[in-house]
């Protein structure tokens, strides 16, 4: 295929030189500690668990995160809430695009990194790469996944990229946390909410996951018999 003359071919994204396992070491040693605070101070546990949690709430697990940081809102300072929160974000945030630069710098992704429909939307990110990180930071209604892709694939500076984390994840915090000072929302009530809303969004993927092939045949997700109920 012809590489379109407006978008020019991607260039391997940048492979981190200090050890794989470094990220999830410094992880692992925060949710010890953590688990240690908390069985010192129990009264505060749910706040030492809030380091940890936030490491699983950025990570590809499909857990309730917003709702834990407004029930935090309600019970501790708007400021240490914020604080925790980005530590932990920044940490994991370090380790997400460190995966993902070197799985996309591995030559199996090549047809993805010079497709043009990637390259198409990199143009387009690439127009305000760190607002629109920012953005998709602080909105809850705006995936972030894909622009961590995309900033990898822009070999976006690691140091500018945790910035817009910083500013983006504190300000959705904040604005969470508050939400919880202001309307003192019961934890049961949250935790219900948290569970219908996960609840709905896995329903959206498995449906999202069915489609019509072109001869009009609905495809099963993979490793679902064909026909299945």
């Amino acid at each position: 295929m012809t590489p379109l003359p407006t978008l020019p071919r991607l260039e391997a994204p940048i492979v981190p030189r200090h050890p794989p396992w470094l990220y999830p070491s410094i992880m692992v040693v925060c949710s010890v500690a953590a688990v240690a605070a908390a069985l010192l101070w129990p009264v505060h546990a749910k706040l030492s668990y809030y380091i940890p949690y936030t490491f699983l709430g950025n990570s590809l697990a499909p857990l309730p995160f917003d709702g834990y940081v407004i029930w935090l809102g309600d019970h501790y300072p708007i400021w240490l809430v914020v604080v925790l929160g980005v530590i932990g974000t920044v940490i994991i945030e370090a380790w997400n695009m460190e995966l993902l630069g070197r799985l996309l710098a591995r030559d199996s992704t090549r047809g993805f990194r010079s497709h043009p429909v990637t390259r198409w939307t990199l143009k387009w990110y690439q127009k305000a790469p760190f607002w629109s990180l920012v953005a998709t930071c602080i909105l809850p209604i705006v995936p972030h996944y894909p622009m961590r892709v995309l900033a990898v694939l822009s070999r976006f500076p690691m140091w500018k990229y945790q910035l817009s984390v910083v500013l983006g994840r504190g300000g959705r915090y904040a604005w969470l946390a508050a939400i919880g000072l202001a309307l003192h929302i019961p934890g049961k009530w949250i935790a219900i909410a948290s569970v219908i809303l996960l609840v709905f969004a896995i329903r959206g993927a498995r449906k999202m996951n069915r489609y019509e092939d072109p001869e009009g045949e609905a495809v099963a997700p993979a490793g679902e018999p064909a026909g299945s109920a």
